[in-house]
């Protein structure tokens, strides 16, 4: 259907409709608008619809990964929109420097070198390209942004520059977060143009609570070694070799186990690097110096400067507002600077853009959310469960709590784990569905997986786990050699739950069991320890504490439960093991109806085998 011919499908769920007109009277009285929906409503589609009806003249909607642009495009392309653009990281577009494993500040200067000297064959033909052939580009590869861009390469274009001549023009412009809530990237992406000459949408807004991690800086021993001798091999002042030299040293004393962040002093790290504008200077005489002798030796000029990443380490450790420290992370030993608190990364794209339009299935009281994001403009909320009902019919999942179960620390063990592993292979000897199996962090899962193995030994139990190099591809790939029944091992905000998409050729999802082991609260480190301190200060306690524990468990485990309700017309077990899930905080963000609460293993087996024969899985 045609953009100006109303709803593309024949029947609207219900919601819908309604939902679209007070986003289009929101947008044109230039508010924040909060869309609290469900997996299974159709967010996006009442999304567009309500921009299109309010006639918004440019569009920023933000998605979190690439995956998730491609739902976007492919209902801009039902509604009929005429002019739209994505985009992702220039790094994994550019076919020139593939597999060239540069920094991002690497890749940018190695890029704007190459276009300066006329050697990227792929940014000079642009000249020959306009927004128009790069609109057919995309109707011709479809709505998938990574076959988008292999054409546009194939065709010999920089896929990433053909992508943003189109986004100037563009009505609705689908990028990641990075494109609106970096400043840098958004003015290199979007100059002149700036905040208020769009409306943006942020999709899955429930992230924005730990949005601070796209303004981290990082730089690891490693990086800092090198840096020390890029300093000796190119005559930098002696000191800067010292100051390289004592931060490697204090940052490696500092090791933290992996995973964790543990505080360094910060004042201590500004009196030891002092101006970030002197690493910058000597980052760039480094690189001016290594391209030299790349075109004196005649080769390619693809450069690494460890100093770069120094600079921005520098840079981003003298901002208001910022926190360092050590990290491992695979074995790497390094240190990071943050934010410590979303404000700093949202006040500015949400203040200053001519309306926004904030949706997620899970998010805090309006008064919290302001607080929390620093929220200026007016602010309207549509809960769309709370005005129409049910999106998600309550006979399609079963709720259980398996109350004998917790991850609590103090009752962590070898048999706390074992009886984990006894609980899941109830779950997934229930049913002949795929099982998803949601863990706090990678060393519970670790633990119950020894325990799962070990039982299951004797059967056949189809297994993949999730490792930090996991990809969502590799699950797919179990799933489409026909593996209907498979036990899938996840951690809470981790990949899989996160931007799995396993549903069948009917657009069903696969997985009928959501085994939610433990509750995933964040992993106390000292960074999450200073961001509490910062929001107690501005909230008060009891609010931080609602924000960081109780809110940030419940949005990850209904992220967990939303891949088996990928719509109306899926069935769902859903099994929540740990008692602490009775509590009520918890059980008010989670806003699941508990049907039945178990105490025993034999107690569960029976529950579970009825629910899924009940709801046929």
């Amino acid at each position: 259907m045609g953009e100006d011919g109303g709803f593309p499908y024949e029947k609207p769920r219900r919601g819908q409709l309604e939902a679209a007109r007070s986003i289009a009277e929101a947008v044109s009285r230039g508010e924040v608008f909060i869309l609290h929906a469900p997996t299974g409503f159709g967010k996006t589609s009442a999304i567009i619809y309500g921009l299109l009806q309010a006639g918004v003249e440019r569009v920023l909607y933000v998605v979190r990964t690439r995956n998730e642009i491609q739902p976007v495009l492919k209902e801009l392309k039902r509604f009929g929109v005429k002019g739209y653009s994505f985009l992702y990281s220039a790094r994994r577009m550019c076919p020139a420097l593939a597999g060239e494993g540069l920094s991002h500040e690497d890749f940018w200067e190695t890029c704007r070198l190459l276009r300066l000297r006329g050697e990227c064959s792929y940014y000079a033909r642009l000249e020959e390209i306009s927004a128009t052939d790069v609109e057919e580009a995309i109707g011709h590869a479809g709505p998938m942004p990574r076959r988008v861009a292999e054409l546009l390469a194939g065709q010999g274009y920089c896929p990433f520059f053909a992508l943003k001549l189109l986004a100037s023009e563009a009505r609705f412009v689908v990028a990641t977060y990075p494109y609106l809530f970096r400043p840098d990237i958004f003015q290199g992406t979007f100059d002149p143009l700036d905040y208020r000459d769009f409306v943006v949408v942020v999709d899955e807004a429930h992230s924005l609570l730990n949005i601070p991690g796209l303004l981290e800086a990082r730089v690891s021993v490693d990086d800092l070694r090198s840096a020390q001798r890029e300093v000796e091999e190119y005559g930098l002042p002696e000191e800067m070799g010292k100051a390289l030299q004592e931060l490697a040293s204090l940052v490696s004393r500092s090791r933290p186990g992996e995973g964790k962040l543990r505080r360094l002093d910060r004042e201590r790290l500004l009196r030891l690097l002092g101006d970030p504008e002197a690493w910058w200077d000597a980052a760039h005489e480094v690189r001016m110096a290594k391209i030299r002798e790349r075109l004196e030796e005649g080769q390619p000029v693809r450069l690494s400067v460890a100093l770069t990443r120094v600079a921005r380490f520098a840079e981003m450790l003298a901002a208001e507002g910022m926190g360092a420290y050590s990290y491992t992370s695979g074995g790497r030993v390094g240190a990071t600077v943050l934010p410590l608190e979303p404000c700093l990364v949202t006040r500015r794209p949400l203040n200053e853009s001519r309306a926004a339009v904030l949706a997620s299935g899970t998010l805090p009281a309006s008064t919290l959310l302001r607080d929390l994001l620093c929220i200026e403009k007016p602010l309207r909320v549509y809960d769309v469960e709370l005005l129409h009902g049910p999106v998600f019919p309550p006979r399609n999942q079963v709720t259980l709590v398996a109350a004998e179960l917790t991850s609590r620390y103090t009752s962590r063990s070898r048999e706390m784990y074992s009886l984990y592993a006894r609980y899941i292979l109830e779950a997934y000897r229930a049913t002949t569905r795929v099982v998803m199996v949601v863990y706090p962090s990678y060393e519970f899962m670790q633990q119950v997986l020894d325990q799962l193995q070990q039982l299951a030994r004797l059967e056949q139990v189809s297994m993949v786990a999730e490792a930090r190099s996991t990809s969502i591809e590799e699950v797919l790939e179990k799933t489409g050699r026909g593996e209907k029944h498979l036990l899938v091992n996840a951690v809470a905000g981790g990949k899989l739950t996160e931007g799995i998409e396993l549903v069948d050729e009917n657009g069903r999802s696969m997985i009928g069991v959501v085994f939610v082991a433990g509750v995933p609260y964040p992993q106390p480190d000292d960074y999450f320890r200073d961001q509490f301190t910062v929001l107690e200060k501005r909230l008060g306690r009891a609010a931080a504490r609602r924000l960081l524990f109780d809110f940030t468990a419940a949005v990850r485990a209904r992220q967990a439960v939303g891949r088996a309700r990928r719509s109306a017309q899926d069935s769902a077990l859903v099994v929540l093991g740990d008692y602490r899930f009775l509590r009520r905080g918890l059980r008010e963000h989670l806003r699941l109806r508990i049907d039945k609460v178990v105490y025993s293993l034999g107690e569960f087996s029976e529950a579970v085998r009825s629910a899924a024969e009940a709801l046929g899985l």
